[in-house]
């Protein structure tokens, strides 16, 4: 069953109440992965473009979900990634919903948009985000009580259980669609995390290898590890190899191979939400 396309007319779901569907609400397209633990392959993983000529971020994300309808059906789980680039890192104490609202307004006095938390679970903190006015609700009226967090959490999350045990530090990078996703964690705790956007590779290189120096992470004994675009890995690895030692792929989580072998081929941050955030 597991299928990779832009369209959903094929797809099919009997017993929707045994799958789980994962979104990622972007600034052009929404990303989704749906699957069923108890069928053998189920994966099913899609793209489907926003059309926002007329300018209505809301309206192009409803006419995109209304004329999907196998997005709407009644899951057993939902989670929605919402990529947002107005962001903050909130240590607990600083966590409070008034805190996050004043923080925000500081922060992005313009943006009028609606305001949002993400706990980044083992961290002793949180991400607070906008979103566009009426995104939200949206979401929770239109999805199965569904599990709202940043683009960003994912990531957070795998890093800080690869991290946890680990004497060294990590920088774990995620790259998709000009977006380059950062984390990084010295002894299991979270040092950084980041998001930039770039218009080519020699971009990416600056902000890893600037992130990297301004870190103080050592070039010879700390780790970087990459997922996202193949052919983007495929030109910035050797590149970054020049100066940093240890450089590989993000090892992709072997668990998320039982839902589909085309696991590995579907947008990464959805797979780690379904591994390690559900």
């Amino acid at each position: 069953m597991s299928s990779l396309s832009s369209t959903t007319q094929d797809i099919t779901i009997q017993h929707p109440e045994r799958w789980t569907l994962i979104l990622r609400v972007g600034y052009s397209a929404v990303k989704f992965i749906m699957y069923c633990d108890d069928v053998e392959n189920s994966l099913i993983s899609r793209e489907l473009p926003l059309n926002i000529d007329g300018g209505d971020y809301l309206k192009a994300l409803e006419n995109c979900i209304y004329d999907n309808p196998v997005l709407i059906q009644d899951f057993k789980t939902v989670a929605v990634s919402v990529a947002s680039s107005h962001f903050v890192i909130l240590p607990d104490e600083l966590s409070d919903y008034d805190t996050m609202l004043d923080t925000l307004d500081y922060m992005y006095a313009e943006d009028d948009g609606e305001r949002e938390q993400s706990e980044l679970e083992g961290n002793d903190a949180s991400v607070a985000f906008t979103m566009p006015r009426g995104v939200l609700a949206f979401l929770q009226r239109t999805f199965n009580m569904p599990k709202i967090v940043h683009h960003l959490v994912p990531l957070v999350r795998y890093s800080t259980i690869k991290s946890e045990k680990s004497s060294m530090a990590k920088m774990f990078v995620h790259i998709c669609d000009g977006e380059v996703d950062m984390c990084v964690m010295r002894k299991g705790k979270l040092v950084m995390v980041n998001t930039f956007t770039c218009r080519n590779t020699d971009e990416m290189l600056f902000f890893i290898l600037n992130a990297w120096q301004n870190l103080s992470l050592d070039v010879h004994n700390d780790e970087l590890q990459l997922s996202g675009d193949k052919a983007v890995r495929d030109e910035l690895m050797p590149q970054l190899r020049k100066y940093i030692s240890f450089v590989m792929p993000i090892i992709f989580p072997a668990s998320a191979m039982k839902i589909g072998q085309d696991a590995i081929k579907a947008p990464f941050d959805l797979i780690l939400l379904s591994q390690c955030v559900l």
